[in-house]
């Protein structure tokens, strides 16, 4: 089956091309609890796009999660138990082609899958300082973190699921446990799609200081805190994708943190 790397490189914008769309999941990969969280089969990718993409209140992305729904179907009957199998099969371009081929899967799919799973679902690196709006004592602590070699949220996660970990950051950083806990907190809120620093500061600015908490809030109670919150910022924060989507996607997204 012939790949057009011309039509697939378009299709992966803003990404720089294959190799740079390998790197992501890699890296991301390259973590424990990653690999052991996010690690799923096919059936439960399509049932987690059902309520992800395919669950926007809107219906702007029910062809996208149609479309991803139908390849995961066509990658399951194919014999790919998982994301990791996946990626191990299609992590150059020659085996990319070589796996479509001998599938009859178009390169393309296989592409817009992986591209989906870097935007929608696996956690990708971020700079921890990319977590924080202007913040100097949150800045003082990130350099520290930065001095044990705890630069992204990955980084800051993989260290910092347990109860356990998070006393050892304490012990080694010489951080406060509500430093430490909000660091995580972030780093943990920075695996909801499309997330950025402005947006995880405004949901904490409305109370809500843990991913767990997000998604167990009462809708009217959390719609009531964001507008407050707002309007003590000068923002009306009421309205908008980034209260119900955050809300939406918090409630499916898996739970790593381990309490106390």
């Amino acid at each position: 089956m012939f790949v057009n790397w011309d039509d697939i490189s378009r299709a992966l914008s803003p990404i720089k091309d294959y190799e740079d769309l390998c790197r992501r999941w890699q890296v991301s990969l390259s973590y424990s609890f990653v690999r052991e969280t996010f690690n799923y089969s096919m059936p439960e990718l399509a049932d987690y796009t059902r309520l992800g993409v395919g669950g926007d209140p809107r219906g702007r992305y029910s062809d996208y999660a149609s479309r991803l729904i139908g390849i995961f179907t066509e990658l399951h009957q194919a014999g790919v138990p998982d994301i990791v199998d996946l990626v191990a099969r299609v992590e150059t371009r020659k085996k990319l082609e070589d796996f479509s081929k001998q599938n009859q899967i178009h390169a393309q799919d296989v592409v817009a899958v992986l591209k989906y799973l870097v935007y929608w679902f696996i956690p990708t690196e971020k700079y921890l300082s990319g977590l924080v709006r202007d913040d100097p004592a949150i800045s003082e602590a990130i350099k520290v973190l930065r001095g044990l070699g705890i630069r992204t949220n990955l980084d800051l996660l993989q260290r910092g699921i347990t109860a356990t970990g998070r006393k050892a950051l304490i012990r080694s950083s010489g951080l406060t446990k509500t430093v430490i806990a909000e660091l995580v907190n972030r780093a943990d809120f920075s695996r909801m799609p499309w997330s950025s620093k402005a947006t995880i500061s405004n949901i904490m600015g409305a109370g809500y200081t843990s991913l767990a908490q997000l998604a167990s809030a009462d809708p009217q109670q959390l719609y009531t805190d964001f507008f407050n919150y707002g309007k003590s910022i000068g923002k009306n924060l009421k309205l908008g994708n980034e209260i119900e989507n955050s809300y939406r996607l918090a409630k499916i997204l898996p739970v790593i943190l381990q309490e106390e």
